[in-house]
């Protein structure tokens, strides 16, 4: 037989038997195996880097790359002058510094309390010192809207003091547990309250670092402070912290993200391979007497072989066609839609957001092709036990 012979067969040879006006269960059951396969593979990548990005781009906007806190002699948190331990740091270009304050307090209403930390923030001075941004969840809790004010009771060196502060706005960030915990005032009213003097700060924050160079940033603070405590140049001790550590239960949850993803591209894989291998087999038994005709006139086992395994390749490209078109549709609907909801106090994101790289793509479509030409070898090998003498008594 010439060359090409099997790529002409395959394509010769039909996906039904004669008589019968649609394909074989066979074809079908592994079309839409492959197709379903490609669909959730292709599904559970852009939802998991969906995921990944609204998640850490939200972190990231709300929390410090970089945390430095300074300590007294007794090893407690303790303010210090900002300008102290940055003179000992050499900050890279575009690296952002803010210092930081905040004091915790209560919020009480006729019918309610909450318990908040209020955190100077130079971005959000309001109407006055005495302006207060909650949140979405901290309003409803407390039947508050923009205008209303509230008394805040602040435990200051073991007195009570007394604030009557106005709600300026309403936040919403999507992440529960900072929406529950975290009001925003002008960085005036925890100075005044803690009676600060001008240029001390509780922390600074560095902002404005790639994820990627975070650690390494802060070891680098860490050894010129080191440095600088040495030589007596500074007056205080400074911890560092970068924000893998003090948002370490977000990141836990993405990387456990990472692990399920990894468990259903297994399991799809396993399904598409198991239907593929059945499939084939049936496709086998219903063309026997093809087979058997085939070695009569001289194909080698090789060259039927190759014949089946294209022309069950032609089911895995069908199936992949239509799981790309299907899982393509599905996440350009969503993307611009935000038809599928979700709740933000659990999954810290109002919607299911996708997003879908090239490579990703790529490589699924690239691996199921690969993976599939690997698992069909095992039933083609069985055309090698088919007699021909005996595939003419065969019905």
């Amino acid at each position: 037989m010439k060359n090409g012979i099997e790529l002409t067969l395959a394509r010769r040879l039909a996906w039904k038997q004669p008589g019968q006006r649609r394909v074989s269960a066979a074809v079908g059951v592994a079309i839409t195996g492959v197709a379903l396969s490609i669909l959730v593979m292709l599904l559970s990548g852009a939802i998991m880097r969906g995921f990944k990005n609204e998640v850490q781009e939200s972190i990231f906007t709300l929390s410090d790359a970089i945390t430095l806190t300074g300590y007294d002699l007794d090893d407690n948190p303790a303010p210090f002058p900002m300008a102290e331990p940055l003179a000992a740091i050499t900050i890279p270009e575009g690296v952002e510094s803010v210092g930081h304050t905040s004091i915790s307090c209560i919020l009480k209403t006729p019918e309610d309390f909450l318990a908040v930390s209020l955190e100077g923030n130079p971005s959000m001075m309001g109407d006055s010192v005495n302006s207060v941004y909650l949140s979405r969840s901290q309003a409803d809790a407390l039947n508050l809207t923009v205008g209303d004010k509230i008394p805040a009771y602040f435990f200051v060196d073991n007195r009570l003091r007394v604030r009557s502060l106005t709600v300026d706005s309403i936040y919403f960030t999507g992440i529960g547990e900072h929406d529950r915990e975290v009001a925003y005032c002008s960085p005036l009213l925890p100075r005044q309250l803690l009676n600060l003097p001008e240029g001390y700060v509780q922390t600074i924050g560095f902002r404005n670092v790639k994820p990627e160079e975070i650690q390494a940033l802060a070891s680098q603070f860490h050894s010129e402070l080191l440095t600088a405590y040495y030589q007596g140049d500074l007056t205080g001790a400074y911890a560092l912290t970068d924000i893998y550590q003090t948002d370490s239960q977000f990141f836990s949850w993405l990387n456990l993200i990472d692990t399920n993803v990894v468990v259903i591209l297994i399991l799809m894989a396993v399904v598409a391979a198991v239907t593929l291998i059945s499939s084939l087999f049936i496709i086998i038994l219903e063309r026997v007497q093809t087979i058997g005709l085939l070695k009569a006139l001289g194909a080698s086992n090789r060259q039927i072989r190759r014949t089946f395994m294209l022309m069950a390749e032609r089911l895995v490209i069908r199936g992949l066609i239509w799981g790309n078109v299907l899982a393509l549709l599905i996440i350009g609907v969503q993307h611009f839609t935000h038809v599928i909801p979700l709740d933000p106090a659990s999954y810290y994101v109002d919607h299911v957001p996708v997003s879908l790289s090239v490579m990703w793509f790529l490589g699924i479509n690239l691996g199921s092709l690969i993976i599939s030409w690997l698992v069909l070898i095992l039933p083609a090998i069985t055309i090698a036990r088919i007699s021909p003498a005996q595939t003419m008594r065969y019905e």
